[in-house]
């Protein structure tokens, strides 16, 4: 196996663990629903910081402006297909008020952070083709894959699900970037010449269906109180744009 393959196993373990610790604070600590709402709004902030000030600019830089935007399309375009056609039929009539919203939109959510968790490994694992930028994108995702973890548990507690059903799905979802990972290896050869504006590109479209259509929607949904979700949206981005000024 050759050296660059030791150190993808070794990423990926370290992600996986970021993961399962993530999820814990929401699933063992005490938080209210106006609690949990705003931790929601942060982690929407993370993703949105890591489209406009990581994904984004890696992907313009990697390939041409045509190519990198249309990768961003595709990925939303593709998790649109999954939510809204072949999730199509499992639709929500009981309105804002009803738990089932908080199941449907935890398994979506969950569908949607898997689909871009399993890209941001094959990433990974291209960019191990030069070490430096295998690093970069490493750097990258264990910043935000904590918040992951702990939007998906937040939803899921919302959705009072026990707590061995939601480390269930939280275990599924933190084993999706080594499979994404797991399956570039063999492909690396072949994918040298390939321009990871595609790879990334499609991240950021996941990403910026999750940040928008999942996550702000939950966040956002009290009409009794707004200022303090969108401030802590604004600290989600604002500590991507410290990751971004320190070099990440």
């Amino acid at each position: 196996m050759p050296d660059y393959s030791t150190t993808l196993i070794l990423y990926t373990l370290g992600i996986f663990l970021v993961a399962v610790i993530g999820a814990l604070p929401p699933l063992f600590g005490k938080w209210s629903d106006r609690q949990l709402h705003l931790f929601i709004a942060f982690g929407a902030g993370v993703f949105l910081g890591a489209i406009f000030l990581h994904l984004l600019p890696d992907a313009l830089t990697q390939g041409s402006g045509d190519l990198a935007s249309g990768m961003v399309l595709l990925g939303f375009v593709l998790v649109l297909l999954i939510e809204r056609i072949l999730l199509g039929s499992h639709k929500v009539h009981c309105g804002d008020n009803c738990d089932h919203r908080h199941e449907v939109v935890g398994i979506i959510a969950l569908i949607g952070l898997s689909v871009h968790a399993i890209t941001a490994g094959f990433v990974m694992g291209v960019g191990m083709i030069e070490p430096e930028l295998g690093l970069v994108i490493f750097i990258a995702i264990i910043a935000h894959k904590g918040i992951e973890s702990f939007s998906l548990a937040t939803i899921f507690r919302l959705a009072n699900f026990s707590i061995k059903k939601t480390m269930g799905y939280i275990l599924l979802f933190s084993i999706m970037t080594p499979l994404g990972a797991l399956i570039s290896i063999p492909f690396l050869k072949s994918l040298s010449d390939v321009s990871l504006a595609i790879p990334t590109g499609i991240t950021a479209g996941t990403f910026l269906y999750v940040a928008t259509l999942d996550l702000l929607p939950e966040a956002f949904h009290v009409d009794k109180e707004k200022a303090s979700p969108f401030i802590w949206l604004v600290l989600g981005i604002f500590i991507m744009y410290l990751i971004k000024i320190a070099g990440v």
